[in-house]
């Protein structure tokens, strides 16, 4: 099975959603920039990658944050054990809700998603080579990030959630 992947944005409470075929605002050798700051990162560990990818496009780096890490394993957990995939909980709930209930006063947020991919590397390289999931790894308004992961093999479940708080 082909393995997914899905976006979506909330920039200044406006909702968004871009596919893995949308227009890209970026050329290719941002994304083969983004490509060599993964693959020479001295700091294998998502975060690390994730900052080598957003430096490399000229974004500051972004900082774990627990309570996104809550919002994030609880759709993971949510998309795994309803078997569904999609950016809308099985409550009806958005990226922006769950990272509310966390406890997260968000001013700004953005969520990737993905299902299939083996490794942390695998999911961030396959959001890397999707403009839209692209535009949300580098967006520059983002200070706080968490992924999460539920499942295993075809059913590996991957949330990964960008935000800052006003």
């Amino acid at each position: 099975m082909k393995n997914r992947i899905f976006c979506a944005a909330a920039i200044c409470m406006t909702a968004a959603c871009m596919g893995s075929g949308g227009s890209s605002g970026s050329g290719g050798s941002s994304v083969e920039a983004s490509m060599t700051a993964m693959d020479n990162s001295t700091d294998r560990s998502f975060g690390g990658m994730l900052n080598s990818v957003r430096s490399a496009n000229g974004a500051n780096s972004v900082t774990y944050d627990a309570r996104l890490g809550v919002a994030a394993q609880t759709h993971a957990n949510d998309m795994l054990t309803n078997n569904f995939f999609s950016h809308q909980g099985s409550d009806g709930s958005n990226a922006g809700q769950r990272i509310q209930r966390a406890g997260y006063n968000w001013r700004t947020w953005g969520e990737n998603i993905a299902q299939g991919q083996q490794s942390e590397e695998a999911a961030l390289r396959a959001w890397v080579n999707s403009p839209g999931h692209q535009s949300n790894n580098v967006n520059p308004n983002f200070e706080d990030f968490a992924l999460a992961r539920a499942g295993s093999g075809r059913n590996l479940y991957w949330v990964l959630v960008l935000a800052s708080e006003s």
